[in-house]
């Protein structure tokens, strides 16, 4: 589970006003774009019935395009979610029995969790041996996992290198990261490097070498901010609900092209 969800049966509503200027010929400044982003979201049945928002989005951005090519980003993100409550149907929770014991409760996580993020990004011009970018998200999100306020970061690095004409190397970094704000732990680490080598041996001959290694990280789920009570999902293989535990996946890809 990331902190992006395809959700069905919703309704959503945008209003996107911008404002773009231009520099004079030779400035340094190119272009300047600047909007405000309004983002509603309602589950159908609810907007059918009038009421209110389940997820509210305010996004400010920053756009800029500067000579020779290079494009500057940044924006704040102002956000509210309403509790997805058909996401954790699966879910349960682990608390102390009324006479001994340990008994399952039912999962009901808090209404409402406010988020407030920064963007930035840098795209490089496309130089005759190089380009590249860059794009970094952080601050208060969603902890989607165990339904709380988190701290996350997410990261996305590429370059393109052609240091001859026969010669390209293609590399990329992503990063998902997300933190308890709670007291800091880890909830979910993934990171995943690529790299795509192409060789034109000789004008009827090209070699392609692609590899890429994902690394996932989790931890135990726990009710963060709440009663810190352990998880428990469903597990069809047992019939039953039973505790997440930590967990690290590491694969790796590789494929070779030659013609």
């Amino acid at each position: 589970m990331s902190g992006f969800l395809p959700r069905a049966g919703v309704v959503q509503a945008t209003i996107d006003p911008r404002v773009t200027l231009y520099g004079r010929a030779g400035s340094l400044i190119e272009s300047f774009t600047t909007d405000v982003n309004f983002n509603g979201q309602w589950r159908y049945r609810e907007f059918v019935d009038g009421d209110g928002v389940q997820d509210e989005k305010l996004h400010f951005n920053v756009n800029t395009t500067l000579r020779g090519g290079w494009q500057l980003t940044g924006s704040l993100l102002v956000e509210s979610f309403g509790y997805p409550f058909e996401i954790y149907g699966d879910y349960r929770l682990e608390l102390p029995g009324a006479t001994g014991g340990l008994d399952t409760a039912a999962f009901v996580g808090g209404p409402r969790i406010p988020n407030r993020d920064y963007v930035v990004s840098l795209e490089t011009p496309e130089f005759k041996q190089f380009s590249g970018n860059a794009f970094v998200l952080w601050g208060n999100d969603e902890n989607f996992f165990e339904w709380a306020s988190g701290r996350i970061v997410i990261a996305n690095f590429g370059m393109d290198w052609r240091p001859t004409d026969k010669l390209r190397l293609e590399g990329t970094y992503q990063l998902q990261q997300v933190n308890r704000r709670t007291d800091g732990s880890t909830v979910s680490l993934q990171q995943i490097p690529r790299l795509k080598v192409e060789y034109q041996l000789s004008r009827p001959i090209f070699l392609r070498v692609v590899g890429e290694y994902t690394s996932e990280d989790q931890d135990a789920l726990r009710d963060d901010t709440r009663t810190n009570a352990p998880i428990l999902v469903f597990d069809p293989e047992v019939g039953d609900f039973v505790r997440t535990t930590p967990f690290q996946r590491n694969s790796f890809r590789g494929d070779v092209l030659f013609s």
